[in-house]
């Protein structure tokens, strides 16, 4: 953290050196009797039980780590160094929303469902929306190539703006895919997520793909600003709230978005000399990403199951925090721990669906993990009607307890990430966290897990962080970009 300031060769101001010696006091590791303490927990559980608890568990001193690891590759990542985590500038910047009046398109890419929405503003105000759902054929996505792909999408908002009186006005492009920016409305693709393999499309601008579609299909419209799903997000809230300072994915995908002053990028310093350092720009982290491939951190969080889940995934070594956090690999971390629960006898399996892969989907997960009755109720419904398997309530117990623990982990790990953001930001007084995505929204207690990890990261230390389930950021959140850009 002091590196680039000692490089400047003057000595730090007070105000600056204080702030330092909060955030290292605060990134400290624990001493060893609160070690011992989170050790204690669970010792009264079966031997099978206490081993995959002990796999699953995030202790305070482990998340400690973690953001000492984070901290330091946003600073290389700011900096324009070699880093897990891109800390890619959006081109986005924090202003004025007064005023907004008009229409505005957005276009959200994010999965294999495409959506194009028209929105109508008064006075910065949502007053309209007009939106249409179409799903990518599996050709584009798995195989394909970029004209296929960006063909699709230029036929699919020729169709949506057919007969409409405005046709050309300002549009926002969620490309919810990690970019390299070099303007507003320019995107240079790094690598797919999410499954997609379209050739043509990596090392390549995304708006001038789109753009050559565009013109082939008759569309008379250009990208005003391109942005991924987090930046959305966090417009989003912003609209409503200027406290808003980050961004945040938890669904399929994890990542975060924050407010970042100029001045704190030397990369987009250096590339920019007429920049304004007291200018305030959106931050697309690609954390998900963090400690990948390199492991320093994470090999004192991952086990062998995630080590399992990962070797599996079509993006081997990448990706690896957003493999603790995310609904794409929760069912599966659940489903290998459930496998040894039937290896050791403490339950009998699911009819062979815990040998399969996907054999235990998230949603089966969250079912497992709701508020339910002495008997656990829920839990026998699903077992019995999805896996037509009989079980006893403490085969119950011992499956909620292995999707509790799954589920609390991930949810430590979000906080943990997010808190480090808000740290290094400077805001942990007073900011919201504006949250899109399906595990934050309809995992059980999730939101509370996230406030306990909180508890325990800071401590003693004040901070107010609210969380907030802000929903479509990546459709609406492009429209208003496009509103607070244009």
């Amino acid at each position: 953290l002091l590196t680039p300031l000692r490089h400047t060769g003057q000595n730090l101001p007070q105000r600056i050196m204080q702030r330092l010696q909060q955030i290292c006091g605060h990134l400290k590791p624990l001493d060893n009797g609160s070690l011992k303490k989170e050790q204690a927990a669970g010792q009264r559980l079966p031997m099978a039980l206490r081993e995959i608890r002990h796999k699953l568990h995030l202790p305070l001193y482990k998340m400690k780590m973690m953001q000492q690891g984070l901290m330091g590759e946003m600073e290389k990542g700011l900096n324009g160094e070699e880093s897990t985590v891109l800390m890619l500038p959006s081109y986005v910047t924090r202003k004025s929303v007064e005023g907004k009046t008009g229409e505005y398109y957005a276009l959200d890419l994010g999965g294999t469902n495409f959506r194009v929405l028209k929105l109508v503003l008064k006075d910065s105000q949502v007053v309209d929306t007009k939106a249409a759902k179409y799903r990518i054929p599996l050709k584009h996505v798995v195989g394909g190539d970029a004209d296929g792909l960006f063909g699709f999408i230029a036929k699919s908002v020729a169709k949506f703006i057919k007969g409409s009186s405005t046709s050309s006005a300002p549009l926002g492009f969620t490309f919810s895919f990690p970019m390299k920016k070099n303007s507003l409305n320019s995107g240079i693709l790094v690598r797919w997520t999410k499954s997609f393999t379209t050739a043509g499309v990596v090392g390549k601008d995304v708006c001038a793909l789109l753009a050559e579609q565009f013109k082939k299909e008759g569309v008379n419209m250009g990208v005003t600003a391109v942005l991924n799903d987090t930046v959305g997000t966090l417009v989003t809230e912003y609209f409503k709230d200027d406290r808003a300072l980050l961004g945040v994915i938890i669904g399929t995908g994890f990542n975060v978005a924050y407010w970042e002053k100029v001045g704190n990028i030397p990369k987009y310093m250096r590339a920019n000399k007429e920049a304004d350092p007291d200018a305030t720009m959106c931050i697309n982290m690609e954390c998900g990403n963090f400690d990948s491939p390199t492991m320093r951190v994470l090999k004192n969080v991952y086990n062998k199951y995630d080590i399992e889940v990962d070797a599996a995934s079509p993006n081997k070594g990448l990706g690896l925090t957003e493999k603790l956090v995310s609904g794409l690999y929760m069912g599966e971390i659940a489903r290998l721990a459930l496998r040894d629960l039937k290896k050791a006898g403490i339950i009998r399996g699911l009819h062979g669906k815990l040998e399969e892969k996907k054999g235990f989907p998230a949603w089966h997960l969250s079912g497992c993990v709701e508020e339910d009755d002495s008997r656990l109720s829920k839990i026998e419904k699903i077992l019995k009607k999805e896996y037509g398997v009989e079980s006893t309530l403490f085969e119950r117990e011992a499956i909620r307890k292995v999707c509790e623990w799954v589920v609390l982990r991930s949810a430590r790990v979000a906080a943990t990430i997010i808190g480090t953001v808000v740290l290094k930001a400077g805001f942990e007084w007073d900011c919201t966290v504006a949250i899109d995505g399906s595990v934050f929204e309809k995992t059980p207690n999730y939101p509370k897990l996230m406030y306990e990890a909180f508890n325990d990261l800071f401590g003693d230390q004040p901070y107010n962080i609210r969380l907030v389930l802000t929903k479509d950021g990546s459709g609406v959140g492009a429209g208003l970009s496009a509103a607070l850009m244009s």
